[in-house]
Parts: structure tokens; C-alpha cells; sequence
């Protein structure tokens, strides 16, 4: 395979998942305010915490005096002078594709094309909350087609296999994130802890996608250190730390069929780290604080991604 095809695979697939990661993160926030009432859910801090997922804090208030509900929801979904904003994502996604469209299904080139064009044409100005909330509902719902399109029509070849490079990796970068934000912040200085566990924790797992099968596994009883235990360690949950390492490993084993050369040892020993890092049987076994331990995470995702760009001759991978 061309690195350049490669390139373009891995590309369109980070982005489609940070682009759907960020639009989870705003509509449970906007899903919380609708159904609670709460008007300290719209706290400005809350709001802020979502642009500390992102990664890009310092570039937010380079451009915003505020951190506000309409600032970040700006910032986050449109603003094009944010290059991890949804609509920047979903338009580098565009381009990606648009490169490739004789290697990628066509339907997957089709529900990428339609995302952007709805994004585009959509005014964020003087809409009410449902409203919004209607809005990312529908990117959600684009986004389980694009899933569904590479599931159940594309090849396990090597194609696949750099799409789950980029999809894996970028599922596990953010969830490291946003455990390592929410856990922190929130435990420290709300004051009804079990009122706001309950609710918080309850907007992690919707956020990543692991609310229903939490409550299967342990029924009603949600309390931080099993949210962050079932999220890093599961390997049942699609978004669990150890499944994505898993799904990462599998792509590499893919496309290293003959077995580990020279060329490819870095990225084989760095994911064998990381692994490690992700095969305990729950955080009582981890010897450094959570907080170092998530940072410890991310950095081997960077690690990763920079020995997946230069196995394979990729464009520069962001850490973000």
C-alpha cells in the first residue's frame, strides 16, 4: 500500500473519532442541563473542563474572554480557528477521503460528504438548547453510520487495519483525557459528593459510551473508582483502555503478518508498553497517582502514534 493512501486512511479515521468524541462530551453536557434543570450544571467551570479534554485551553483563551456554554459549544463544534474543533475534524476527514475514494466503500465517502455539508449549513446563532441538542444528536447518528459502513462493508485488509490505528488510538488518547480531567476536578471541590458522583459519573459513562453496560454489570451502584476500574480495564466494554490497546495490537499483527522487523520493533515493543499499562486487574495495583498514571497513558499514546508515522511513513501525528 502507498504511505500516502495509508496516510489518508489514518488521518480520516482520527479525525471522524475525535470529531465524534466531542460531540458526545457537548451533547451529555446539553442532555444534563435539559433533563436536571440544574443551573449549576451550566456553570462556567463545567464548560471549561470540556475545553481541558480537548487539549486546548491556552489556544480557547488566546481567542475567548469568557468560558461560557456558547463560547466552548463555538470553540468546540465550529470555530475553524480551532483545528480540533467538530467541524474542522470532519473537514480534514473530507479531504481524506476525498483522496481515496477508489480504496474506500462508496457509502463511507457519501455519509462523510453529507456530515460536512450539514455542519456547514448549520447557524449555531440564536438556537435554543434542544435545538443544539437535535443538532449533535444527528451528528451521533452520522456517526454510527460511518461505523456501520466500515464494519460491515470494508475488508479486513490493510486498509482496515489503519483505520483501527487511528480510531483505537484516538478513543484511547481522549478517554485517558477525560478521566484524568473529570476525576480530578470534580471530587476536590464539589460539596454533596454522593449526589454529584452519581450524576457526574453517570455523564462519564454516556460520554464514552459505557452507561448501559456499567448499570448490567453492577446495577444502580455507580461510585468513581469502579467507573474508572470498568473504563480502563474491562476488555468486554468497545471503549475500555485494554479493548482499544487490544484492537491496536490486532491491526499491527495484521499488517505485520510475516512477524516484527526491524523497522517495525519500536511500534511493537511501544504498544507491548502500553498494554502493560492497561492489563491490571484494577487501579489498586497501579503504584503511581491516577493523575500520573492517565498522563503516563497519554504519553504512550503519542509514543505510539509517532512510531505508527514512522513505520509507515506517515504525515506528522498530533498530541492532542
Amino acid at each position: 500500500m502507498l504511505s500516502r493512501v495509508a496516510d489518508s486512511l489514518y488521518w480520516l479515521s482520527l479525525n471522524m473519532e475525535r470529531a465524534d468524541n466531542i460531540t458526545k462530551l457537548l451533547s451529555v453536557r446539553l442532555v444534563s442541563i435539559l433533563e436536571n434543570n440544574n443551573q449549576k450544571i451550566d456553570r462556567d467551570d463545567n464548560w471549561e473542563e470540556l475545553v481541558k479534554i480537548s487539549g486546548d485551553i491556552q489556544q480557547f483563551y488566546d481567542q475567548y474572554a469568557d468560558c461560557n456554554r456558547s463560547s466552548v459549544i463555538e470553540y468546540l463544534a465550529f470555530s475553524k480557528e480551532n483545528p480540533n474543533s467538530i467541524s474542522s475534524c470532519v473537514a480534514i476527514a473530507r479531504e481524506n477521503a476525498k483522496g481515496i475514494r477508489e480504496i474506500i466503500p462508496m457509502e463511507l465517502w457519501e455519509v462523510i460528504n453529507e456530515l460536512y455539508l450539514k455542519i456547514i449549513t448549520f447557524s449555531a446563532k440564536d438556537v435554543t438548547i434542544e435545538q443544539l441538542n437535535d443538532f449533535f444528536q444527528m451528528l451521533l447518528e452520522k456517526s454510527f453510520q460511518y461505523q456501520g459502513i466500515i464494519t460491515g462493508l470494508m475488508p479486513r485488509g490493510d486498509s482496515y487495519s489503519f483505520i483501527m490505528f487511528g480510531k483505537h488510538l484516538e478513543r484511547l488518547r481522549k478517554l485517558s483525557r477525560t478521566l484524568d480531567v473529570y476525576y480530578h476536578k470534580k471530587i476536590s471541590v464539589r460539596d454533596n459528593k454522593e449526589n454529584v458522583n452519581y450524576h457526574y459519573w453517570s455523564a462519564v459513562l454516556s460520554a464514552v459510551g459505557g452507561y448501559e453496560s456499567y448499570l448490567q454489570k453492577y446495577q444502580a451502584l455507580i461510585e468513581p473508582l469502579k467507573v474508572v476500574n470498568y473504563l480502563i480495564f474491562d476488555k468486554t466494554l468497545p471503549r475500555s483502555a485494554n479493548f482499544n490497546v487490544h484492537r491496536l495490537q490486532y491491526a499491527f499483527g495484521k499488517l505485520q503478518a510475516e512477524g516484527v522487523t526491524s523497522y517495525s520493533e519500536a511500534l511493537y515493543n511501544k504498544l507491548n508498553e502500553l498494554m502493560s499499562e492497561v492489563s491490571y486487574d484494577s487501579l489498586d495495583q497501579v503504584s503511581i497517582s491516577l493523575h500520573d498514571y492517565f498522563q503516563r497513558l497519554q504519553q504512550l499514546c503519542d509514543d505510539v502514534g509517532k512510531a505508527i508515522m514512522d513505520t509507515y511513513y506517515l504525515g506528522e501525528i498530533k498530541s492532542l
